[in-house]
């Protein structure tokens, strides 16, 4: 998982829009969205964004990828299968968290409409 998708899912989890995001460092909404969506953001930024999500900048940086070429005999394929897993629950998470939110945002439009 690159850098940008990190920081959109530490965004998410701190209920912030990029919107909101993006005028706690100063920046664009856009640029929020081209760092979340390529990983790449220049050195100044990425510690603004850390200090605003509360987040270690060398936890993001933290996986390394290796070319298949250069795995140790099956051991790193176990590791990538594993932290793919954690990669794919923390997406279902994340999910989960948007569907209830669709949810509460649907309850609210039938109170109002209901009026």
């Amino acid at each position: 998982m690159h850098i940008g998708m990190k920081i959109k899912i530490a965004r998410i989890t701190k209920g912030l829009t990029q919107e909101e995001l993006a005028e706690k460092i100063n920046k664009t909404r856009p640029l929020v969205s081209h760092v979340e969506q390529t990983g790449k953001v220049n050195e100044h930024t990425l510690k603004k964004i850390c200090q605003v999500l509360d987040i270690d900048r060398a936890a993001l940086e933290s996986e390394v990828y290796e070319p298949a070429g250069q795995y140790q005999k099956g051991n790193a394929q176990k590791q990538e299968i594993e932290r793919l897993k954690e990669e794919i629950a923390m997406l279902k998470e994340l999910i989960n968290m948007q569907k209830e939110v669709i949810t509460e945002l649907r309850k609210k439009t039938e109170k109002k409409a209901g009026k």
